[in-house]
């Protein structure tokens, strides 16, 4: 659960519970252990012989502060029982998340509960991932995760499913740390029901979570079951979980998710489209197809044009070509010529790889049938002009 570790960093890090200013009795004591000034004079003096007893302090004592009128009292008293190390310590700690009134206290128990990550813990965590505070509830999906015990697998998507009616504002943490669980418990059949849920709910910053947990199980399934997952989640409303669809399905090239590509085009905004262009063509295979007849006819024209001029240079005489090949108008348009046919190849090549690309927009066909026609009615032309000028050559010999 490294990754949960790092995104809820300041909210997974025992930390003591704020306290208020000692009484005149506690002056000696550590601030660190100072108790709160709240509560009954009794439920203080409890909470400070406890302190001092350290880890050698009664657990039935601390687990009834845990329960005390006063927050601060019992969120002190649970993180004292959390800091024990003893095993003897599990079953206190349970009792304090199941019982006390307080969320603090009982986060501070779920935290204590998180260090010894005991399977006796798993039911205890699995109530409280309906806790109505959301810290809470973000502790025990965590611990779930950690405990690896696959009946927490539908209770964690339970957590997701209850997204759909509503939820707090703010990052839901909760959600997060069920997405990564599910991870951890490696609930690859369950990809489609948690990403639906999550597009259908009312969860905030949950995109890099269910991307995660996408990334890391989906290669797992079936490659059916894979395309099937991807295809559905080109329209999820997280641009990372789009993101990751379009991308995955250009690496798999089936040509058979083609379709669904397409459709995407005119909708998907303009961060997503130029990928979503780079994958259609990827599971087109369009890097391997000829070029579009557009350019095939312009390459066609380009041919014919070199051809006549070597049709027209081969029909002249020995003593004809002398004369062209010393007339130096005539021997730069026959260079022209060819220097025209090399351009119109390489433009040709290069309007191939871009077309290999993407898919190329009416108005740019239009375009290029415009120019591939201009360049035919010049290859005419040359042609009409090179006859014109073998007459002129044979009046000029009669």
């Amino acid at each position: 659960m490294g990754l949960l570790e790092l995104c809820l960093l300041s909210l997974l890090s025992p930390q003591a519970p704020n306290d208020s200013a000692p009484a005149p009795t506690e002056a000696n004591r550590p601030a660190a252990t100072q108790a709160p000034a709240g509560g009954s004079g009794n439920e203080r003096e409890l909470l400070a012989a406890a302190e001092q007893a350290g880890d050698k302090a009664d657990a039935e004592s601390l687990v009834r502060l845990a329960g005390a009128e006063d927050p601060a009292i019992a969120s002190r008293a649970a993180w004292l029982l959390a800091r024990g190390k003893d095993a003897t310590r599990i079953e206190p700690l349970q009792r304090v998340v199941a019982s006390t009134p307080h969320a603090t206290a009982r986060a501070q128990a779920l935290q204590g509960l998180l260090r010894h990550h005991d399977v006796s813990s798993l039911a205890t965590a699995t109530a409280a991932l309906e806790d109505s505070d959301r810290t809470v509830r973000t502790l025990a999906a965590e611990l779930l995760g950690k405990l690896r015990r696959p009946t927490s697998i539908e209770p964690l998507l339970a957590v997701l499913d209850r997204t759909r009616s509503g939820g707090s504002p703010g990052t839901a943490t909760d959600v997060q740390a069920a997405l990564l669980a599910l991870h951890d418990l490696g609930a690859t059949t369950q990809l489609l029901r948690a990403a639906t849920a999550i597009h259908d709910g009312k969860a905030e910053g949950t995109g890099e979570s269910l991307t995660f947990l996408l990334q890391g199980l989906s290669p797992k399934l079936p490659q059916d079951q894979q395309l099937t997952l991807l295809v559905a989640l080109l329209s999820h409303r997280e641009t990372l979980v789009r993101r990751f669809a379009i991308g995955r399905l250009a690496e798999l090239g089936e040509a058979s998710t083609a379709s669904a590509l397409e459709k995407r085009l005119g909708v998907e905004g303009d961060e997503l489209r130029p990928l979503l262009e780079v994958a259609l063509a990827q599971v087109r295979k369009d890097h391997l197809q000829p070029p579009s007849d557009e350019f095939e006819r312009a390459m066609n024209n380009a041919r014919g044009l070199g051809n006549a001029a070597l049709r027209w240079w081969n029909g002249l005489s020995l003593a004809q070509q002398s004369i062209v090949g010393g007339t130096p108008i005539l021997l730069l348009v026959v260079l022209w010529m060819f220097g025209r046919r090399r351009r119109a190849a390489a433009a040709a090549a290069t309007a191939a790889a871009t077309v290999a690309m993407v898919q190329p927009s009416d108005e740019y066909v239009e375009q290029m049938e415009t120019e591939a026609e201009e360049l035919a009615a010049e290859a005419e032309q040359v042609e009409a002009d090179a006859t014109e000028g073998e007459y002129a050559t044979h009046g000029a010999e009669r």
